[in-house]
C-alpha cells in the first residue's frame, strides 16, 4: 500500500528522512570540527585557558570559578533544551533556504565587473604573497568584526530587529550552545553581512591582486579565527566570568563583557556589541568594564524567556509587524506635520 502510494523505498517519506539524519548528523558533527565555534576541542581549550588565568590570579580558587560550567541543569535545564531545539531546527529550516538565496560566487563575479567598470585595475606593481596574505588578513578581520559589531548594534536599537534579535537574549542561563539560540530570520540577515563583507573584499582583491587569492584565504583569516575560537570565545556564553582585566578589555571583548551584554540589568542594556574588538563599543560610546567578580541574571526580563519553542519562532513575527506598523504611522505623521509646516 505504501509502494502505491509513493510511500516506499524511492518515495517522499523516505527521502524525507535521508535529508533529516543527513542534516542531522551534519549537525553533530559540528561538535568535532574545527571550523566550527562549538566545536569540543575550542570548549577544553576555553577551560584550559581561563584555568590558567584564574589560577595565575587566585590560585586553590580556580577550580571553584569553574564549576558553575559543569552544573546538569546548565546543559540540561529549561533554557538549554530550548538552544539545542532551535539549533536544531534552524539548521533543517536554513539548509532549504541558503541554497536559495543569493550565493557568493554571484555576487563576486557580479562586483568584480562593476570594479571594472569604474576604472579598479590590477596593480602596477608586483606584491609578494606574504604582504597580500597580510594586508588582506587585517582587512577582512577588521571589516567583518565592524560589521558583525554594527549589525547588532542595529538589532538592538531597530525596534523592529530587535523583536528577532530578543529571542538569543531570552536564555536565562548562558552556556555555549547560547550562540546558537537565534531566530532565523537574524540568521539570514547575517548570512548576508557576511555574503556581501566577503564577497566585497575578495573581488576587490581578485581585480588588485589576481592568482593570489586561495593562499591568504586559507591561512590567513582561519587563523584568526582560530585564535579567537582557542582562547575561550565559547565562555562568552557561560557562567565562567572570564575579566581580561581593564587594559586588555580596552581592546578585546571579555567573556565577562559579552555577559554583561546580556544581563537583565537595565544599566547593562545596550553595552558590548563588539565580537572580538572593543573599540568599536569605545567608538559608539557603548563600552563597559567585566570583572571576575560580577553577578549577572540574564533574559529580558520579559514574557519571552518562558515561551515556548513554536511562540520563540513566531511571537516575533508578530511582535516585529506591530513595531513596524508603529514606526509607519509615527513616519506618516512627521511627513504631514512637514507638508503643513511648509504650507504655511
Amino acid at each position: 500500500m505504501f509502494v502505491e502510494f509513493g510511500w516506499g523505498a524511492n518515495g517522499a517519506l523516505v527521502g524525507y528522512l535521508e535529508w533529516l539524519s543527513i542534516e542531522l548528523v551534519s549537525a553533530l558533527s559540528d561538535l568535532a570540527n574545527m571550523k566550527k565555534r562549538v566545536s569540543v576541542w575550542y570548549l577544553v581549550t576555553g577551560i584550559l585557558f581561563a584555568f590558567i588565568v584564574f589560577y595565575w590570579r587566585y590560585r586553590i580558587n580556580a577550580f571553584k570559578r569553574l564549576s558553575a560550567l559543569f552544573s546538569m541543569s546548565l546543559w540540561f535545564g529549561r533554557s538549554a533544551r530550548a538552544d539545542y531545539a532551535l539549533w536544531l531546527l534552524n539548521r533543517l529550516l536554513l539548509s532549504v533556504v541558503y541554497p536559495r538565496l543569493l550565493g557568493k560566487l554571484a555576487l563576486i563575479t557580479w562586483l568584480m565587473y562593476q570594479l571594472s567598470e569604474v576604472g579598479v585595475k590590477q596593480a602596477s606593481f608586483q606584491v609578494p604573497d606574504w604582504q597580500v596574505m597580510i594586508v588582506f588578513s587585517i582587512c577582512y578581520f577588521l571589516l567583518d568584526d565592524f560589521s558583525r559589531f554594527y549589525l547588532h548594534r542595529l538589532m538592538h536599537r531597530v525596534p523592529f530587529l530587535w523583536q528577532f534579535h530578543r529571542v538569543h537574549h531570552s536564555a536565562t542561563r548562558l552556556m555555549p550552545f547560547t550562540v546558537l539560540r537565534t531566530h532565523p530570520v537574524e540568521g539570514i540577515m547575517f548570512y548576508f553581512r557576511s555574503l556581501v563583507v566577503q564577497s566585497a573584499l575578495v573581488s576587490l582583491f581578485l581585480v588588485l591582486f589576481p592568482g593570489q587569492v586561495s593562499l591568504f584565504m586559507v591561512v590567513g583569516v582561519f587563523s584568526m579565527t582560530f585564535a579567537f575560537n582557542v582562547l575561550g570565545a565559547n565562555l562568552r556564553h557561560s557562567p565562567v566570568a572570564l575579566s581580561y582585566g581593564p587594559k586588555v578589555e580596552k581592546w578585546l571583548i571579555s567573556p565577562a563583557q559579552h555577559q554583561l551584554h546580556h544581563s537583565v540589568d537595565k544599566s547593562h542594556y545596550d553595552c558590548n556589541f563588539g565580537v572580538v574588538l572593543a573599540i568599536w563599543d569605545s567608538v559608539f560610546s557603548s563600552w563597559v568594564q567585566g570583572s571576575d567578580a560580577q553577578v549577572v541574571k540574564y533574559g529580558t526580563g520579559t514574557e519571552i524567556d518562558h515561551c515556548s519553542i513554536i511562540r520563540l519562532y513566531f511571537d516575533p513575527f508578530v511582535s516585529a509587524l506591530k513595531a513596524g506598523m508603529a514606526a509607519f504611522y509615527v513616519f506618516r505623521r512627521f511627513k504631514s506635520k512637514e507638508r503643513a509646516d511648509k504650507m504655511e
